[in-house]
């Protein structure tokens, strides 16, 4: 009897060792051609339109950040581009909806972003592109291998102001100067 326990103990240590690398395999992988005619993950050939990407990260695994909140995945985002949590170079949301649990589906972003999270099933792909995608784009993506989930735009903060700013600014200075004129007179 002890020596069927110790051939099945000996058994699951053993199994319990060859898996475990594999659990621990899953991780962010950088596709270094993601080209909108597809890219590989888990076996399956991912399409996506309408804009090509200059870069594509893919975590196909257990769920990298649980659970699928706005901060948890502008946090993901941040780290895996190496962005700053705040300031110049910063995310902010610019859009995020649920989507049908199929692998493919179709949605349109309303406003103008440059990093776009998509969660599947347990995995996660993660877009960016150096120029910032027009608002009311439609995105399209087919093929994963579990059903979508959400997905999250970002835009990243930019340093150059706004032409409103640079105007309520000369507004600014010419009432400062126009009260130090009539403070002297």
């Amino acid at each position: 009897m002890n020596t069927i326990k110790h051939a099945l103990l000996g058994l699951c240590l053993s199994v319990s060792a060859c898996l475990a690398p594999l659990a621990q395999a899953a991780s962010w992988v950088e596709i270094t051609d993601p080209a909108v005619n597809g890219f590989s993950v888990g076996g399956k050939n991912v399409t996506y339109g309408s804009v090509a990407a200059d870069t594509v990260w893919v975590f196909d695994g257990a769920n990298p950040s649980s659970p699928q909140s706005a901060a948890d995945i502008q946090s993901l985002v941040s780290g895996t581009f190496g962005l700053p949590s705040s300031g110049t170079g910063s995310l902010v949301i610019a859009a995020q909806g649920k989507l049908a649990s199929s692998k493919s589906g179709s949605f349109t972003v309303s406003s103008s972003f440059d990093y776009l999270a998509i969660h599947y099933g347990r995995g996660e792909l993660l877009f960016h592109w150096d120029s910032p995608v027009a608002a009311n784009t439609s995105f399209t993506i087919a093929n994963l291998p579990r059903g979508l989930s959400n997905f999250y735009a970002f835009s990243s903060v930019s340093a150059v102001p706004e032409p409103a700013t640079y105007g309520m600014l000369l507004l600014g200075l010419g009432l400062v100067g126009f009260a130090a004129r009539r403070r002297r007179v």
